[in-house]
């Protein structure tokens, strides 16, 4: 049950008021009481919110007993408790006021001023007092009448407010009409008076009786709502802190593929919409949270008090845009530690949605690598002849099968092989017009360019160098020998990469903007191609048309003869034993019963621009032979394509949604970690495998493109062109690419063809027909290091990272408010309480306190942020209960001054009104007294000064009233010469003001 205000009212005023600070001159005989009747003309009034004002208009000063009279005697008092209004007949002189020596005041019409608390909008419906009877200034101390003995205690408002008082103070003193402050003084907006200003006398807060607490109960709609805003602002800022600092990637999750996931659209749109939320909700709970403990400053007896500036704080972070605009009072706020926590706040909230998008939005980035496995489906061996003529792709269904599938792979490997020529020759005619090449080591030449699925552009590189300077073979063989290695990507690795199975985010999944790559370690397949230069005769032991008694024909080219159209069948079959002729090249081509090898033979010696191939079917060798002739010289060039699959080398393959795809072999290089051989502990000295099925595609390559068109002379273009390459020198040319190098290219799309989904290691290590898996086949898992760009929570610059302390701040200040929310100041209170009973008797009374405030009062209460229960000050100190006292329980100041305690430690951690919002403190300061400190400041606000002016908020218990007052005397601090002065010059007809308010009130605004 809440304690009855009024309980103890009848004995405060019962019993006299003694104020010790009172000096013996000042204390007002009661038996002396002067009436509207002594002063008829009501010309002496005085306002108990005035100082004394000098008797002549011009003086500045203000006498000590005013002041005194101000500070000490002044309290305020509920409706119940005003004068009892005269009788109706009663009617004031209306007169004009007579000029005084410095102006003259014009009054076009008098209004007198109702008792009843004003408002702007109440005129005439409440009876007229004498201006003598409207202000009185209760000084002194007095006995309480028979009225107020007799009051009623009736302890509902209605019953008191019917109660009146005829009691008038004996010391009821008045002013001129001219000595009115201007701070009593307002304009009339009737449409008659605009032009006129009439001195309207406006009467204090007297009808001013508080409908409700102060105190805001802990689970009430407001507390509940900044709970939830707080857990909410916090919560979420502190997961946006987070996620900037660890970086999340979302992979799928954020996407444009199938099932339930976010697009990146919409994930951007709703890290804006969170972080919006984020911000209005801490900007909510920061404000309230600062006005919490503003108000609670106020109230405070034991504070600093608040000012102005601090109070304009909660502007800094609603409206950033006042630190320029307003900038007045942000030195005198800003220095102290609540000013710089508002500052940080402020800046938070202008930056928070910026920093959230730079640094929690979801963007494209591109993380560091990670090592793991991928894996990938093998169907047949490399180079499966059998298996490129099943899998290639043509609608034609008549005719036979075996002609159907030829008659595709022709067409691949024509189609390509010449694509990849042209594209090397376009590259090296670039160079030749630059001229600056310098390329002379091989490693450094262009490569091979090959195009995998019309998306991925494959790049090849020369490998095994040191066997490629045509320098150190003809210093050591004595001929001009040309041998080049390319090897190509493993094209598997693309298969593997696009699988599902291994989860990368494709291109597609993310707006067709996102890319990936990939380090493989697998096997990469290479093509060798060896040109040595040899003359005639020692082409004679491997061309037909040289061997005793060998079968010819004579071409069209006189002088020329060719084997006849069976000359193979005159060639000995293998035998384990027979190695055919010996010649003088077998060391360089490895031939003979050394190595286990037979040499090629050819049927003719070909004419000038031509080439004929060896592709006869009696030998399980590895090699496809051409023999071609270049005009210009006198040797011919015999060359020797093979392949295998070399460990030297590791794929790399990045795959772009706006440039597409790209592959490299990356080969011998001492720093790459994930080549083949190091990661599987190969012997990469070991010679290599050679693969027999090579030779097979090789050959079909040779007949699709028709390389051997030297048999019947006809002069192929293909052919021109290679043997235009031929070296006659052992050096390569820097503007010229050679022979070796363009047949490696030509051929280089058929080790691309072979190797699509053949294993990744050097071995074929299955059991099946044919080497041909079965469908789907066999997932094999090679290492591989991926980078994946998806979309993540991070920042794309160095620079962002500014936004880290936004965040940061953001989440900490947000932590604050949610401990000072739930928490409360108990913990500060009740530190402040033990230590305010220790150290009570040291503490003075302060002289901005309430009238009614005694000392007991002010030791319990004033450990809280505001006062809740307070006393008379002049009530005397009842003296230290006995032993039997303490036993008493009925005592009822004891158990009134306990249920102050318990509502006090309530109000300590609930919430309390707050006295910063725009309303609530319109609401006060309208009903609080008048200040000289703001003298002057009614027209253009208070100035920089001003601002810092302490104030504090009171409250008179017997009126239940809560006002602002001024902190430790700052209006005689704080006054200039305009406010302290009678204020008749603005009183004037005209006004010095008047001309400003005219225009402004009498236009229609915009809004």
């Amino acid at each position: 049950m809440v304690p009855n205000p009024f309980r103890r009212l009848e004995d405060k005023y019962s019993s006299p008021l003694t104020s010790p600070s009172w000096r013996s001159d000042q204390v007002t005989d009661f038996n002396r009481r002067s009436t509207a009747a002594a002063d008829p003309a009501g010309s002496h009034l005085r306002s108990p919110h005035l100082p004394d004002l000098p008797q002549a208009m011009g003086g500045s000063g203000t006498s000590n007993s005013s002041r005194g009279h101000r500070e000490l005697s002044v309290f305020y008092m509920p409706q119940s408790f005003q004068l009892a209004p005269p009788p109706a007949t009663q009617k004031p002189t209306t007169q004009r006021a007579s000029a005084t020596a410095h102006t003259t005041l014009s009054l076009r019409s008098t209004r007198q001023v109702s008792a009843a608390p004003i408002a702007d909008d109440i005129r005439s419906s409440q009876p007229e007092w004498p201006l003598t009877q409207q202000f009185t200034l209760l000084e002194g101390s007095s006995s309480a009448t028979s009225t107020e003995q007799n009051r009623p205690t009736a302890p509902n408002l209605e019953a008191r407010r019917n109660t009146t008082s005829t009691t008038t103070s004996p010391d009821t003193q008045s002013i001129p009409l001219d000595n009115i402050t201007p701070s009593l003084s307002r304009f009339s907006e009737d449409e008659a008076e605009t032009e006129s200003v009439f001195p309207r006398l406006v009467k204090p807060h007297m009808g001013c009786y508080s409908r409700q607490d102060v105190y805001i109960k802990r689970w009430s709609w407001l507390y509940v709502t900044l709970v939830i805003l707080s857990l909410y602002s916090t919560v979420l800022s502190g997961i946006w802190f987070s996620a900037s600092i660890f970086q999340p990637r979302y992979g799928r999750g954020v996407s444009t593929g199938e099932g339930w996931r976010l697009a990146p659209g919409t994930a951007t749109l709703l890290a804006a919409l969170f972080a919006k939320t984020i911000e209005l909700s801490f900007v909510t709970v920061f404000v309230a949270v600062l006005g919490q403990v503003i108000t609670r400053r106020a109230f405070s007896r034991l504070s600093r008090r608040v000012t102005l500036a601090e109070m304009t704080m909660r502007n800094w972070v609603i409206q950033p845009g006042s630190l320029l605009t307003h900038w007045e009072g942000f030195p005198k706020a800003a220095t102290t530690f609540l000013g710089a926590l508002t500052l940080a706040a402020a800046i938070c909230s202008l930056f928070y949605t910026t920093a959230s998008d730079a640094m929690v939005s979801p963007k494209l980035s591109t993380p560091s690598w990670t090592t793991r496995n991928l894996k990938s489906l093998v169907r047949a061996s490399y180079a499966n002849p059998y298996y490129i003529k099943d899998t290639c792709q043509i609608p034609i269904v008549e005719g036979l099968p075996s002609t159907v599938q030829e008659s595709c792979v022709n067409v691949l490997y024509s189609g390509q092989s010449y694509h990849s020529l042209v594209a090397f020759m376009q590259e090296w005619d670039a160079i030749r017009k630059a001229g600056n090449s310098t390329l002379h080591k091989l490693s450094d030449r262009p490569t091979a360019k090959h195009n995998l699925f019309d998306n991925t552009t494959m790049e090849s590189s020369w490998i095994e160098t040191e066997y490629g300077d045509m320098a150190a073979n003809f210093a050591k063989h004595k001929r001009v020998i040309n041998n080049v290695t390319l090897a190509m990507p493993h094209p598997g690795v693309y298969a593997a990469a696009t699988d599902p199975v291994n989860g990368i985010l494709q291109p597609n999944e993310l707006m067709g903007v996102g890319e990936y790559s990939v380090r493989a370690s697998v096997v990469s397949p290479a093509v060798n191609v060896m040109c040595v230069n040899m003359n005639a005769s020692e082409l004679a032991p491997i061309v037909y048309t040289r061997f005793p008694n060998a079968r010819i024909d004579h071409t069209s080219v006189p002088g020329q003869v060719i084997g006849v159209a069976d000359w193979q069948k005159d060639i000995p079959q293998p035998l384990p034993t027979e190695y055919l002729n010996r010649t003088v090249v077998d060391d360089i081509f490895k031939w003979g019963e050394k190595y286990g090898r037979r040499p090629p033979i050819f049927q003719l010696y070909p004419l000038g621009y031509n080439i004929i191939t060896n592709w006869t079917d009696y030998s399980p060798d590895t090699s496809l032979y051409a023999l071609a002739r270049f005009p210009n010289i006198t040797d011919y060039t015999l060359c020797e394509l093979r392949s295998w699959l070399t460990p030297k080398c590791s794929t790399s393959f990045n795959l772009s949604g706006t440039s597409g795809g790209y592959m490299k072999a990356h080969c011998e290089d001492a720093n790459d970690k994930n080549a083949y051989e190091r990661v599987n502990k190969i012997d990469a000295d070991k010679p290599p495998q050679l693969s027999g099925d090579w030779r097979n595609v090789a050959v079909q390559w040779g007949l699709a493109i028709d390389l051997s068109g030297g048999t019947q002379n006809n002069n192929a273009s293909n052919a021109w062109v290679l043997t235009n390459l031929i070296r006659a020198k052992p050096a390569l040319e820097t503007n010229l690419p050679s022979v070796a190098e363009a047949l490696a290219v030509l051929v280089a799309n058929t080790a691309v063809v072979g190797a699509q989904d053949s294993p990744f290691q050097a071995s074929w290590q299955y059991n099946a027909k044919d080497n041909i898996l079965d469908p789907p086949g066999v997932y094999e898992t090679f290492h591989a290091q991926v980078r994946t760009q998806q979309y993540t929570s991070t920042h794309t610059a160095a620079w962002q990272a500014i936004f880290y302390p936004v965040l940061g701040f953001t989440f900490v200040l947000n932590v604050l408010c949610l401990m000072y929310i739930v928490s409360g100041t108990s913990l500060t209170s009740s530190t402040f309480f033990s230590s305010t009973k220790r150290n009570s008797s040291l503490s003075s009374p302060s002289s901005s306190l309430p009238l009614f405030t005694g000392p007991e009062d002010k030791r319990d209460s004033s450990l809280l942020a505001f006062p809740f229960r307070m006393h008379s000050r002049h009530t005397a100190v009842k003296p230290a209960p006995s032993d039997g006292d303490l036993l008493d329980e009925e005592d009822p100041d004891l158990v009134l001054r306990n249920k102050d305690e318990e509502r006090g430690r309530k109000a300590a951690k609930g919430l309390v009104t707050d006295y910063t919002e725009p309303q609530n403190l319109f609401a006060l300061a309208i009903n609080s007294p008048h200040s000289r400190a703001l003298a002057g400041s009614c027209g253009h606000g208070p100035n920089a000064a001003e601002l810092g002016v302490p104030w504090r908020i009171g409250y008179t218990a017997g009126a239940n009233h809560y006002f602002f007052e001024e902190g430790n005397n700052a209006g005689a601090a704080y006054g200039n010469a305009t406010a302290m002065n009678s204020g008749a010059a603005l009183l004037a007809e005209e006004g010095q003001y008047g001309a400003s308010y005219k225009r402004l009130s009498s236009r229609r605004p915009w809004l």
